[in-house]
């Protein structure tokens, strides 16, 4: 019995004495590997690193995701996923990725600005100054989210008392009417001694915001959309639209009312919050921004914010786009990809409804019996499910030509406005 003990414990000691040896040698995925036990030597298991620059409007989705992600215990050739998250620009990625500069920023192994119209800014760009295609890969749409006006509601209802079919020229002719409020609610049939001219009276001129087209999504959407409004049409937006005098006199007039260009969306939002009705009248910001603030800024001020789709608006469709050689190596596309097929299986688009975006896979529905969906419970304040038309995205020379247009028209302006900030 006793040289059957001796026997067994002997058994043990050396299985033991295996186990350690192989975790000195090999790099183990799992509870012997990097974790949770750490036998103190042996060879360093290093993470691959997933650098994500992308724009700020998605970050609670995106950072509760990546949690959820690394929790899993992914990994790639026994080596752990590290998921590393940079909020940037949209206009500002495709800007510093394709002249390489990365500032303190670790360099990125994926880009996701909020529309793929910076992808298409990104490989062009990339291509005049480095040669070659940058971007490995399918370019696919994580989530998507339209541009939208929010309002207080009062305000809304004189600016669109008959609805939004005529949502561009009502705002024009609000911002430059020199009566403000008071000539709006005239204009739009509301007659002296009414409640609502009453009121109106009390609000000065018409404030309204969106971002830099120069730095942010959304502010070059805006003059898409202003561009394709003024001309009535919803898609072969050309050069020789911008160019047109007219065109530009009216844009012109608009966006020299502008209270404040800044280079976040979600920096008018809380803007509104904030400050409320003495700040913003009408800005234009994305959808999920406004789903994400709407019961915080009712709760503040005590009024209802109201939503107004356009007739025509533009998505941001997020895409994920993967970084290649030389900025890249083979494990970190491995990872990314895992990554990205992580964020659009279904248990991750669910998430992103419940902040406030529409799901890319078409499987997923928006409308659910839950009370707390953002697109029930928000239905009374505007947010629609569907959306009656889309422009299509112009191609990369109309939009250079309207930022160019910006720039040199408006840029001087926005930068005194900046200056006073």
């Amino acid at each position: 019995m006793q040289s059957l003990s001796r026997l067994i414990g002997l058994g043990f000691i050396g299985l033991c004495l295996l186990s350690i040896g192989l975790k000195a040698l090999v790099a183990l995925p799992g509870p012997l590997g990097y974790a949770p036990v750490d036998l103190g030597f042996g060879p360093v298991v290093e993470p691959v690193e997933v650098v994500i620059w992308y724009g700020t409007e998605k970050e609670a989705w995106l950072a509760e995701a990546a949690r959820r992600f690394e929790a899993s215990g992914a990994s790639v050739a026994g080596r752990p996923i590290r998921i590393t998250l940079v909020g940037v620009g949209s206009r500002e990625i495709a800007d510093r990725v394709a002249r390489q500069e990365w500032a303190s920023d670790p360099p990125p192994t994926v880009v996701s600005p909020a529309s793929s119209i910076w992808i298409e800014v990104l490989r062009s760009d990339w291509a005049a100054r480095n040669g070659g295609e940058i971007i490995v890969g399918a370019t696919p749409p994580l989530v998507l989210t339209p541009l939208v006006a929010v309002a207080w509601e009062e305000r809304a209802r004189v600016l669109w008392p008959d609805g939004v079919e005529q949502f561009w020229p009502s705002l024009h002719d609000a911002l430059v009417d020199p009566r403000g409020w008071e000539g709006v609610a005239e204009r739009n049939g509301f007659a002296p001694g009414s409640p609502e001219h009453q009121q109106a009276s009390k609000w000065g001129f018409v404030k309204f915001g969106h971002t830099s087209p120069l730095r942010s999504n959304s502010g070059a959407q805006a003059l898409v959309l202003m561009a394709y409004g003024y001309h009535n049409k919803t898609s072969g937006l050309t050069p020789d639209d911008v160019l047109d005098e007219g065109f530009q006199r009216w844009l012109r007039e608009i966006e020299l009312a502008v209270l404040d260009f800044g280079a976040s969306t979600g920096t008018f939002m809380t803007s509104m919050v904030q400050f409320g009705p003495s700040k913003y009248d009408v800005v234009l910001v994305y959808e999920n921004l406004v789903i994400e603030n709407i019961s915080t800024a009712e709760a503040r001020w005590g009024q209802p914010l109201r939503v107004s789709y356009p007739p025509a608006t533009m998505f941001s469709d997020h895409p994920y786009a993967i970084l290649d050689n030389p900025l890249t190596t083979s494990a970190q596309r491995a990872a990314a990809e895992q990554f990205r097929d992580f964020l659009l299986a279904r248990p991750q688009q669910e998430l992103a409804l419940k902040f406030g975006f529409r799901p890319a896979d078409p499987g997923v529905a928006i409308l659910t019996s839950d009370p707390e969906n953002p697109f029930n419970r928000y239905a009374s304040s505007g947010v629609q499910v569907d959306i009656a038309q889309q422009v299509e995205s112009p191609s990369g020379e109309t939009i250079a030509a309207l930022l160019d247009f910006w720039q040199r028209e408006i840029g001087p302006y926005a930068a005194r406005l900046e200056g006073n900030n």
